[in-house]
């Protein structure tokens, strides 16, 4: 998942998770914060012994040795050889335990054996009724919704030009909106669990989505005591209905954003004031009907290609005999893993795990939450991981039960598979480079060896994947904190970062 953030002038960052009173100096963090803080472990120095014999019992002490003493948690972990299979080292290997944003793993592997590192999902138009000469549609144009959960502002107006390129000046009926591919519960498992969270982690899910279903609200700092407040996607659906920020030359920002739908419509309150010269600020919000974003954001764009819709918005499903008018491919599902796991999205691993149940389905009905959680246990359950359970698909709240040995061998199975395991192992952050890892192991061993998911939640870390030093030689591990004591999540972290350094030393050692 991805933090709001501040925006600087040489740094653009989208926030996708902010929320209430957002302060320079103290800004607020969702239930879900992956944006995970530099290393504060201290093994850069170890050396493992060149002994075979004794570099086992070594390896063993060292990830020992790397928890605090005054740390108080339940912790679980396991250390395996990819080459040989052999268990290096454990911890209450088998104890279940909420996994957070490790389940996005399960997730992944799930896709990537059901759908294949290939699939696309499509967003079509479709007319029904003849076009007559003046390029008038008699009947309704629709569009349809398949899943696609990077679908962009940019690829809906792309869309509206090629219906206008296909000689369509108007619509005498409805632009009607077909999400059916989902059913209409667009709340996951358990994100009920924080009803009042407004903020883009916890983004609704429909087969029809733009913006991965959230809205962007931009406060800049203007001159004499002024502010200007945008918000993206434009359209009618969304409206900020009072604007009452201004900015200061002195004292830190102080925002408050609150979004709601009144009617059929979604409202944007921003108050407070902006500190000048300190960058702008860019605030994610939730919608609440998805589909209806998506539907208005491409009305707007039908318009500016000069194609009036005559008789509004509706939902409904493109009926037998519709005509195709034009269509948009995303991108495969091995980008959007990457995506995915690099940010740790929890929208996207939404929409793949209900597209694993549409797919399952094969469009006989539209897919439920229920439908994608079996479509992924029985799926794992073919190579021989079960007896675990994952609610959801991106690990939001108390959604899983799973040990760290059944993520090892979650890594193992991916790993073996040719057609599975470069595609896993490319989405996850790299430490020190790049995702939610980019903070971790600078200048320490582990730098740029270790391939790994991070997940955190307010008792929760986790940290799952791979440790190489020669590609040859792999080592899946998993660490898992639950119950952590408030303020000890830095020890936490610290702890895992010296059990990798430890590992990276291991396995070079000569």
């Amino acid at each position: 998942m991805v933090r709001g953030s501040r925006r600087f002038v040489a740094v653009t960052a989208i926030a996708a998770a902010a929320i209430g009173t957002i302060a320079a100096t103290a800004q607020a963090k969702g239930p879900e914060d992956d944006d995970d803080d530099e290393g504060t472990g201290s093994a850069s120095g170890l050396v493992a012994p060149a002994d075979p014999a004794k570099r086992s019992t070594w390896l063993t002490e060292k990830l020992a040795a790397a928890i605090n003493p005054r740390l108080r948690a339940r912790l679980s972990y396991v250390v395996v050889d990819l080459t040989t299979g052999q268990e290096l080292a454990t911890r209450d290997a088998d104890k279940g335990m909420n996994i957070a944003s490790n389940a996005k793993l399960l997730t992944s592997v799930a896709a990537l054996r059901t759908l294949g590192a290939g699939f696309r999902w499509r967003t079509s138009v479709h007319a029904t009724g003849k076009i007559d000469k003046d390029g008038t549609v008699a009947g309704d144009l629709y569009l349809r919704g398949r899943g696609d959960p990077m679908l962009t502002v940019q690829q809906l107006q792309h869309l509206a030009e090629e219906v206008a390129a296909a000689g369509i000046h108007a619509v005498d009926g409805r632009l009607v909106i077909d999400a059916s591919y989902f059913d209409d519960k667009y709340e996951p498992p358990h994100f009920s669990e924080q009803p009042w969270e407004q903020a883009g982690f916890r983004a609704p899910v429909a087969a029809l989505s733009v913006a991965r279903g959230a809205v962007t609200v931009t406060v800049v700092a203007e001159a004499a005591g002024k502010a200007r407040v945008t918000v993206s996607p434009e359209c009618d659906y969304v409206k900020i209905v009072k604007d009452q920020v201004t900015s200061s030359r002195e004292g830190a920002s102080r925002l408050r954003i609150e979004a709601k739908t009144v009617r059929d419509r979604f409202e944007i309150e921003a108050t407070g004031v902006i500190r000048d010269g300190r960058g702008s600020w860019d605030l994610r919000k939730r919608v609440d009907d998805p589909a209806r974003l998506a539907g208005e954001v491409f009305r707007k764009a039908l318009a500016e290609h000069g194609i009036r819709i005559k008789r509004g918005v509706a939902s409904g499903t493109v009926p037998t005999g519709a005509k195709p008018i034009a269509a948009h491919d995303s991108q495969t599902l091995a980008d959007v893993l990457r995506f995915m796991n690099k940010a740790s999205d929890n929208t996207v691993a939404e929409t793949v795990l209900k597209t694993i149940g549409a797919e399952a389905k094969k469009g006989a009905a539209p897919a439920t939450w229920a439908d994608g959680v079996a479509a992924l246990v029985a799926e794992l359950g073919k190579v021989g991981v079960s007896g675990f359970r994952s609610d959801n698909g991106s690990g939001l709240f108390a959604s899983s039960e799973v040990s760290a040995r059944q993520l090892v061998k979650l890594l193992g199975v991916a790993h073996k598979d040719f057609r599975i395991g470069p595609d896993l192992m490319a989405s996850l952050p790299v430490g020190g480079v790049d995702g939610t890892l980019a903070r971790r192991w600078k200048g320490r061993p582990a730098y740029g060896r270790v391939r790994a998911k991070t997940g955190t939640l307010e008792k929760v870390s986790s940290l799952s994947g791979y440790v190489a030093v020669e590609a040859a030689r792999p080592i899946a591990f998993a660490i898992i904190a639950n119950d952590v004591a408030p303020g000890q999540m830095p020890l936490v972290k610290a702890a895992a970062d010296d059990m990798v350094d430890a590992l990276v030393a291991y396995l070079s050692a000569r």
